[in-house]
């Protein structure tokens, strides 16, 4: 499998010719899987409708069948990614940042996250209902309770240290543990 487009076409700096190059580039492959934030790859999207003159993608590359999203809340994108995507196409999630990937959508049709929990990664989580207290309540993994939501704190082999995320998530499942990102703890309210 190969990947497109190029490291030479992805690492240009100026965002201007850099569309542009990627459009002319990826029009000419048969591209059969998308990955990216949804409102970066609507913009490609629409790029590429436009410069082929289609309504929608399939009229560009037939064999699409699957778009990984992730970064963003996929839900206000949503209609406009059924618009000009097949109804073939599937939709699948991941939870990623630069501290490390932290779950994904394993199963078709759930808006569930599956927690891994063998990347690296230690998991702790404070209940948000504490979280501006002097002393928030935090529990581990196997203390956590299902429908409350929690902030994410992690410790990793890549040397962070009970690093605040800055990620709210609700458990949905506790065996396996599977997890809804609810929000960011920035727009939680100190009721105080």
């Amino acid at each position: 499998a190969s990947s497109t487009p190029s490291s030479e076409v992805s690492l240009m700096s100026d965002w201007e010719v850099k569309m542009k190059a990627i459009v002319n580039e990826t029009i000419q492959e048969n591209v059969t899987s998308l990955a990216g934030v949804p409102s970066w790859m609507l913009v490609l999207l629409n790029e590429v409708l436009e410069s082929k003159n289609a309504d929608n993608i399939v009229e560009v590359w037939q064999n699409l069948e699957v778009y990984f999203h992730g970064g963003v809340s996929f839900s206000p994108y949503k209609d406009q990614y059924k618009k000009i995507l097949p109804d073939s196409c599937r939709y699948y999630e991941i939870y990623n940042a630069s501290e490390g990937f932290f779950a994904l959508q394993d199963q078709n049709n759930s808006d569930e996250l599956l927690l891994m929990l063998d990347y690296g990664i230690f998991y702790e989580f404070i209940d948000m209902s504490t979280y501006y207290q002097e002393r928030p309540k935090v529990v581990p993994l196997f203390e956590v309770e299902m429908n409350k939501n929690y902030a994410i704190v992690i410790t990793t082999n890549a040397g962070l240290w009970r690093y605040k995320v800055g990620d709210t998530v609700r458990f949905t499942n506790l065996s396996p543990y599977r997890i809804k990102v609810t929000g960011r703890t920035k727009h939680h309210i100190n009721v105080f």
